[in-house]
């Protein structure tokens, strides 16, 4: 009994000692095989080579390489560290933050090491902070893990609406960075994608009238304009109206649609980017396709006479795509197009409601917001490597 009980503080301890161990050793986040560490008491380089797999001599000669490598004799706490392998696991590179001005930049070419030091340049803001959000189980549960605020989190979900449907198209894996710079809405919004390798950038810009908006680093618009129109046709037959005379049910009622009279088989087009929601038959309608663009905006287009092909709830839709041609099904006493503008669950008047314009920053002040983001950029070196060249 009491060899058993010996026996099970043994396995208890060594458990103890396991999980005491992986939390050390285990790094921020990895990446492509870039492996992202923040500095902790007791760290040190070889122990993150034991981790990797790198062999002690290795560690030897970039060690004596340089007299500024013998640095990393020392990890300062809190300070970050990165470790580049190749696909086969050797060693690529080596980034290490000496100070809040410097970075120690090491490169193993063929069998020589090359050491730089690099400056950084200085914060964005005093008060800036970044945090990393890994997808484990959807962005709204991870991101409140991280320390998200919910009102936060509402501003990324509908910077990123009209790029990235946060339902469907995220996986385990996928990371966001948010910088912050003391305010809720985020300074800086940026999605990597682990499987496709895809990346969504977004930056804040407030006009001259103080209403802040996201773009890419290009000063370019995240969201989408509307076309004025979701097809060629010959006259609108009936306009958006409160009270009107159905031509079939013989009564009067609202109309708050507008309805385009055109040839039979004429192409339909989506007004803007979004994701199918419904594609079928709804009763008097009769064909219909129902579109989401962004969180606000939903387009509805009815008495279809076919769908175009490939398509299918849930399916990713870009302004001026084909979805559909002009029939005259469900009640209807010839071909035209039923359309509908929803904006915030309420019926607008496609012709006269505001929608979104697709307008970048004017040339005034493109050049200072891309100073600006030049800085989170620079700033965020440790954390964020790019996936694409733009």
């Amino acid at each position: 009994m009491k060899l058993s009980n010996s026996m099970d503080k043994f396995y208890k301890i060594t458990i103890l000692i396991l999980m005491f161990f992986s939390m050390i050793f285990t790094p921020a986040y990895t990446d492509n095989n870039t492996y992202h560490f923040t500095i902790k008491h007791g760290d040190s380089l070889s122990q993150y080579f034991s981790e990797l797999g790198l062999s002690n001599r290795l560690l030897i000669n970039l060690l004596i390489a340089n007299k500024n490598n013998k640095k990393l004799n020392h990890l300062n706490i809190g300070h970050k560290l990165i470790i580049r392998l190749h696909k086969n696991q050797h060693f690529k590179s080596l980034t290490y933050q000496l100070n809040n001005m410097i970075n120690l930049d090491i490169v193993l070419n063929g069998n020589y090491f090359s050491t730089v030091l690099n400056k950084q340049p200085k914060k964005i803001l005093s008060n800036s902070s970044t945090t990393v959000v890994n997808i484990s189980n959807s962005f709204g549960i991870d991101a409140q893990k991280a320390g998200i605020s919910f009102s936060t989190i509402n501003y990324v979900i509908k910077a990123l609406s009209w790029q990235l449907n946060l339902h469907t198209d995220l996986k385990k894996g996928d990371r966001f960075i948010i910088v912050n710079d003391g305010g809720i809405k985020p300074a800086a919004i940026i999605y990597q994608s682990i499987i496709n390798n895809k990346s969504i950038e977004a930056f804040a810009y407030k006009n001259k009238h103080g209403h802040t908006s996201y773009f890419d680093r290009f000063g370019h618009s995240l969201n989408s304009s509307f076309l004025r129109a979701p097809l060629k046709y010959k006259r609108i037959s009936s306009k958006f109206q409160l009270k009107r005379y159905h031509p079939i049910l013989k009564t009067w009622r609202p109309h708050r649609a507008i309805d385009y009279a055109a040839k039979h088989g004429t192409p339909i087009y989506s007004t803007a980017n979004g994701i199918i929601t419904t594609k079928g038959r709804q009763g008097s309608l009769g064909k219909v396709i129902i579109i989401q663009h962004d969180f606000d905006y939903t387009t509805v287009y009815a008495h279809l006479s076919e769908y175009a092909n490939n398509l299918y709830k849930d399916k990713k839709i870009k302004k001026g795509q084909i979805i559909g041609y002009v029939g005259s099904t469900g009640h209807s006493t010839g071909p035209h197009l039923h359309y509908e503008l929803h904006h915030k669950g309420k019926r607008r008047n496609p012709i006269t409601y505001k929608v979104p314009a697709q307008k970048g920053i004017d040339h005034i002040n493109i050049k200072k917001f891309k100073t600006k983001i030049n800085k989170i950029l620079s700033s965020l070196k440790l954390e964020y490597q790019p996936k694409y060249a733009n």
